[in-house]
């Protein structure tokens, strides 16, 4: 359970041991209330993470007890906290006010908890702020870069040094590179088909329009935090760069066509990759991803790297004709951000959200030349809570992270 600390000191005016229910009722001084399951209030001994002080774990308990064993045979408010003493085992536990509170399992609570994505179109992202790679030191300038792609899930730096490799530079800020059959790099750069080795067949290393897409949908757990860094654009002012907020799309699809939502948001169909040697790779992924709570969290999405669809014969139609659905709304360029990058800029971005294509240009009037690189999307937010603890800023330090396109929906009804 992840401790948040408190912004002002909470007071409770009363308090109830519900045993029939397994429940700790309390009613706050502001007229809230917060029911607290014995079981929840139980794992706070057990957990590490909960922050308490003096109550050591039980070392034959690594995990929580069977829920209907807890009782209370009493509770006692002192100065900010609750003590507790248990009747089945004999154990007294000690519960800050303040972290009760902040950790409230209420519907009220978790909503206002709740981080949601800022939906964004064509007119929002021209107006996006530009960050500068040399104040990526500064800490306060990074964290802003960070809290623009956790937010919008893209964000724009310029100054990035025109060299081969420096992607990675500002890649390192975010967490470990991820490496794969690719490496840690590829390029996007035309070539000669006999050396494009595990770029062939791949829509970044030819010319032509791409439709938008998401990277690699054919692994079960897609790369997250994505960089591309221009080293040489199309000196013919071609080949643009387009963004779309897959996200914002879903949301266009709920409203204008519920069942086609429905469908891509409970169904997984399969992708695959197998365009070279090199690649052998197939998964299951919903093509919306919602959380327990109905919230979008990431989309998953490719033209190129969808198979014919193996589900159930009833299926295959309804889902068909809920991805043309979704087609409308993701291909939609007045929706976009589209940029001409130039040398020097790098657009960073959430994989598990942010749509990306690329307008065609000629190959024959001059090479264009962008470095792609990849960190996971955990080790992105680890670094973002980090520096936000450092800078004292305690909502960001302790957010919790979305599941992106690897969110997990509820099953039952609640």
């Amino acid at each position: 359970m992840d401790a948040i600390n408190a912004t002002q000191a909470h007071r409770a005016v009363s308090m109830e041991s519900d045993n029939g229910a397994r429940r700790l009722r309390i009613t706050w001084s502001d007229g809230r209330q917060s029911a607290f399951p014995y079981i929840w209030l139980r794992h706070c001994l057990y957990h590490p993470a909960a922050g308490r002080e003096n109550q050591e774990p039980d070392q034959a308990c690594l995990l929580t007890e069977d829920p209907a064993i807890p009782r209370i045979k009493e509770v006692r408010s002192t100065e900010g906290s609750v003590e507790i003493e248990w009747s089945h085992d004999a154990t007294k536990t000690v519960h800050s006010l303040d972290w009760l509170r902040d950790n409230c399992i209420s519907p009220e609570a978790r909503a206002e908890r709740r981080r949601l994505p800022r939906l964004w179109g064509k007119r929002e992202a021209n107006d996006f702020p530009w960050f500068t790679f040399e104040r990526l030191e500064d800490p306060e300038h990074r964290l802003a870069l960070f809290v623009q792609v956790r937010d919008y899930g893209l964000a724009l730096v310029r100054g990035v040094p025109v060299e081969s490799g420096q992607v990675r530079e500002v890649a390192r800020w975010f967490g470990p590179l991820r490496t794969t059959h690719f490496g840690d790099l590829f390029d996007v750069r035309s070539k000669p088909e006999d050396q494009l080795g595990t770029g062939a067949n791949i829509g970044g290393t030819q010319a032509n329009a791409q439709a938008p897409h998401t990277d690699e949908t054919w692994r079960h757990s897609p790369p997250g935090i994505s960089f591309f860094h221009c080293l040489k654009p199309d000196q013919a002012g071609r080949g643009a760069s387009v963004y779309i907020d897959g996200i914002a799309a879903a949301e266009r699809l709920r409203s204008s066509n519920p069942e086609a939502f429905s469908l891509l948001t409970a169904v997984p169909v399969l992708w695959a990759a197998e365009r070279n040697p090199q690649e052998r790779f197939r998964a299951r992924g919903r093509a919306i991803a919602t959380d327990i709570d109905g919230i979008i969290r990431g989309v998953r999405v490719s033209d190129r790297t969808l198979p014919p669809l193996d589900l159930p014969e009833d299926l295959i139609e309804p889902i068909y004709a809920a991805l043309a659905a979704f087609k409308v709304e993701l291909y939609d360029y007045d929706h976009a951000l589209e940029r001409v990058l130039q040398a020097g800029e790098c657009s960073v971005f959430d994989n598990h959200r942010v749509l990306h294509t690329r307008r065609s240009f000629d190959k024959q009037s001059g090479e264009r030349w962008l470095q792609q690189v990849s960190v996971d999307r955990e080790e992105f937010h680890s670094q973002l809570r980090q520096l936000a603890q450092v800078q004292g800023l305690t909502a960001d330090a302790w957010f919790e992270q979305d599941g992106g396109a690897l969110a997990q929906s509820l099953m039952l009804a609640h």
